[in-house]
């Protein structure tokens, strides 16, 4: 007879074209995955895999295998999530999260799924968006907390909630907060943003261009407190969560900028692809749904964003302002990833 472990070997392997990948979603050797199918080919009487090409494609009685196969995971996935105890649900989830969930809520969801579920194990990863749905593509993480949505038909996704940026600059720049700015009003002066691999940016630009705003950038940065911190420096103006970083506004190192229209929200999604849903993942989703909540935890966020060292800002003159970059960035030796 065949067993669970072989279909999954299969599976995976036929799923993701080798062994050694399919070994590491599963958590398991390379050879202990070739031994499953092996046995499986035996269970069938007909090799399921043709190995010649570099990478396994499935042979006729594969195919017919694969299908069968698909539904008893499935069914195998439903029986777990509806009617195992908390003690059966074990494993290792690949979990990837922007900066800006690391700072806020991640450590909480980290925390009830250890009560919860005590056997699972969160394997988590910051990065920015882009980078993040490269590696669900690649099968390197079972899911992905992330702004969005802007994947494609082959991931669902689950959502989460949403946060609110608005426009910051230093006081040296001599911006009137309780004066109302348009877009335009901005294009005089260079943006600090966060690199290519945030979906934040992708997100952004398309608005950007709606609103026929040419956004310099003077330079981007993957750590959203050192964006703060060259903010402060008046290198240039940059748009963060204010909950975040009203330490800031009120010791008046930044200026929350009024500008009309807002920025608009941001919504953030648990992003898993569609094939097989692991009972481990939809478990997590539906921690990470109940633990989410940017407003809340922001507060805490901003209680540690509090307690870095004050600066006082000082617009950089024009031969001086690499040396500020530069030391701005030699203080900045904190995280990395984006929000």
């Amino acid at each position: 007879m065949y067993t669970l472990k072989q279909m999954e070997a299969f599976y995976w392997s036929a799923q993701l074209g080798s062994f050694s990948a399919s070994s590491r979603k599963l958590h398991t050797t390379q050879s202990a995955i070739a031994k499953r199918v092996a046995e499986l080919e035996a269970f069938s009487g007909m090799p399921l895999l043709d190995r010649k090409t570099k990478q396994l494609v499935l042979t006729p009685r594969g195919r017919q295998m694969m299908e069968l196969a698909q539904e008893t995971l499935e069914l195998s996935s439903r029986v777990v999530q509806q009617l195992a105890s908390a003690q059966s649900f074990e494993g290792v989830v690949r979990l990837g999260v922007t900066e800006l969930v690391g700072l806020t809520w991640l450590a909480p969801l980290i925390d009830q799924v250890s009560r919860s579920y005590p056997q699972l194990t969160l394997m988590p990863e910051i990065d920015g968006g882009v980078t993040l749905y490269r590696k669900l593509a690649e099968d390197t993480l079972d899911m992905a907390i992330m702004p969005g949505p802007f994947w494609s038909y082959e991931y669902n996704c689950v959502p989460l909630g949403s946060i609110r940026n608005e426009w910051m600059a230093s006081p040296a720049l001599g911006f009137d907060p309780s004066v109302t700015l348009a877009p335009r009003d901005l294009v005089a002066h260079p943006v600090i943003t966060q690199p290519t691999n945030s979906a934040l940016s992708h997100l952004y630009d398309a608005w950007f261009t709606e609103q026929g705003l040419a956004v310099n950038r003077v330079l981007t940065c993957n750590n959203m407190v050192v964006v703060a911190r060259l903010t402060m420096l008046g290198l240039g103006i940059s748009y963060l969560p204010p909950a975040l970083f009203s330490p800031m506004v009120e010791r008046g190192e930044l200026v929350q900028l009024r500008v009309s229209p807002d920025l608009p929200r941001v919504h953030y999604y648990a992003v898993f692809r569609k094939n097989v849903v692991s009972p481990t993942v939809a478990k997590v989703i539906e921690i990470a749904q109940a633990v989410c909540d940017f407003d809340a935890q922001e507060q805490q966020g901003s209680q540690w964003v509090a307690t870095m060292p004050s600066a006082t800002p000082k617009a950089p003159a024009p031969g001086k302002a690499n040396a500020a970059l530069a030391r701005a960035l030699a203080r900045a030796k904190g995280g990395r990833k984006d929000g």
